[in-house]
């Protein structure tokens, strides 16, 4: 286990993914799922005044955190063994599908609940305390996937590792947040009126470049601070 902070990862994780882009294909899989169902949410949930988007919401969150647990799996095996194989994370994912579920939504729920309680002091610190809670709970999905960890323990692994080496944890979150932010909601959204009907393609696409990259960095930075259970 390594103890010092290693800024090359975020670097080194360029050919990684360059040899490996098949770490994407989970993300993006999520993606076209995430647009399919915005399109279909329409005539489902007319007669009820949309009333049902919290539940389509709630959905492709989900799919996107197993998608990016898959994501995961793959990179780790990529970081350890230079080539990543997609069907053997896939199978690793399927057999470990219920903890992996139940952190991905008890992430989202840590979220929500630290955005909330943050933005009875107003927007800027709600964002703040979601931010506390991403870098306290950012390797939860990670222990669940590759570490061996049980749902129920996967938050408590995390915020260890993040306690133990906090300043990493903090340039990780950061990175992740700036690629996220970059990629998946601000590129969209420039090059939205040049694309015209290709925007959902291209925003997918962003997506799922965005969500391999924090893939394969949360992956390594895993491998490297937090503790394995198998």
């Amino acid at each position: 286990m390594k103890t010092r902070l290693d800024l090359a990862l975020y670097v080194q994780a360029f050919p990684v993914y360059a040899r490996n882009l098949g770490i994407l294909l989970p993300p993006l899989i999520a993606a076209a799922i995430g647009v399919g169902l915005r399109y279909a949410e329409g005539p489902l949930f007319a007669p009820i005044g949309g009333a049902g988007d919290p539940i389509v919401q709630f959905i492709v969150n989900i799919i996107y955190g197993f998608a990016f647990a898959v994501a995961v799996i793959m990179a780790d095996d990529a970081w350890r063994h230079g080539k990543g194989s997609l069907s053997a994370a896939w199978q690793q994912a399927r057999r470990k599908a219920g903890d992996i579920i139940i952190t991905v939504i008890g992430f989202y729920f840590l979220i929500y609940v630290a955005r909330l309680i943050g933005s009875i002091g107003g927007p800027i610190l709600g964002e703040a305390i979601s931010a506390l809670a991403l870098w306290a709970f950012i390797y939860a999905i990670a222990a669940s996937a590759i570490g061996g960890v049980p749902a129920g323990a996967s938050f408590s692994a995390s915020l260890q590792a993040a306690r133990r080496h906090p300043l990493a944890t903090a340039i990780l979150t950061i990175v992740c947040l700036v690629v996220w932010f970059g990629l998946a909601i601000y590129a969209p959204a420039a090059i939205g009126p040049y694309v015209g009907a290709g925007y959902d393609v291209a925003q997918a696409l962003l997506t799922a470049i965005a969500l391999g990259y924090i893939a394969i960095i949360v992956a390594r930075q895993y491998e490297d601070f937090a503790f394995r259970f198998w």
